[in-house]
């Protein structure tokens, strides 16, 4: 079995044994421990035993979006960064990955030094977070050693970049952060981000926070960025909260 008993566990994911061996192998290579799994029943025995760090999963089509979802919604894994690797002949099915909650999507051929400084810049960023543990606006409380974000003391799920642009606008609550800003922020460097990937992601968080809080958190400043919603005078939450019917997912 190709381990690195010491590394930090990253689970390959795909039912094609040139894919998993090509790539636990390079994991290894790169000091991670790795395991297998084939489908989303196999994690049950994985995250039994021990916590997975990352997920590197296999993209030969759309199909994989909703294993992506299924991910994203186990307890046991919805804090595990999701780099997935898509088949070029599927590449339209890129941004239903994004939706799904992938944390990071190459399309293939893609060289393997891309997506191990991707899985590298989410194992540092999670370990650098213990520096900074609770944030809090209004009512709002994510607590980012641990990934956990509640409101009023109930948690609520929010995927994993998601959470890392509340962190940063948490951090940064009296200014309007650019894209690039937020790119430069939350996402591993090196790797080309589009403007409208930070859209769906911004958009995302807003759905969350709104289907959690009742309130619309994100402040769109147009031509400019994204940052929070002033809070009203001695309430915990949004003082310009309007009701927002039929919510779409673009920013």
């Amino acid at each position: 079995m190709l381990t690195a008993e010491n590394g930090p566990l990253i689970v390959v994911s795909s039912r094609d044994a040139g894919f998993n061996l090509t790539h636990r192998h390079i994991l290894t290579v790169a000091g991670y421990s790795t395991d297998l799994a084939l489908g989303l029943d196999d994690f049950a025995s994985i995250t039994g035993a021990r916590s997975v760090e990352a997920i590197l999963l296999d993209a030969p089509n759309a199909a994989a979006a909703g294993r992506c979802r299924g991910l994203k919604q186990d307890t046991s894994t919805r804090s595990s960064a999701i780099v997935a690797l898509l088949r070029a002949k599927a590449a339209v099915a890129l941004p239903a990955l994004v939706r799904a909650g992938a944390d990071e999507v190459f399309v293939c051929p893609v060289e393997p030094q891309r997506y191990l400084d991707a899985i590298k810049h989410y194992l540092t960023s999670s370990n650098d977070t213990k520096t900074h543990p609770v944030l809090h606006y209004g009512s709002l409380e994510i607590d980012v050693h641990s990934h956990r974000a509640s409101w009023r003391g109930d948690p609520f799920h929010l995927g994993l970049l998601e959470f890392r642009l509340l962190e940063t606008l948490i951090g940064g609550t009296d200014k309007v952060h650019t894209r690039g800003e937020l790119i430069q922020q939350v996402w591993p460097s090196g790797i080309f981000v589009d403007t409208r990937t930070v859209n769906v992601h911004v958009a995302r968080l807003r759905k969350a926070l709104l289907a959690t809080t009742g309130h619309d958190w994100i402040r769109t400043v147009r031509g400019v960025g994204y940052g929070l919603a002033p809070l009203a005078p001695s309430l915990d939450h949004p003082s310009d909260f309007n009701p927002i019917t039929n919510f779409r997912l673009e920013a």
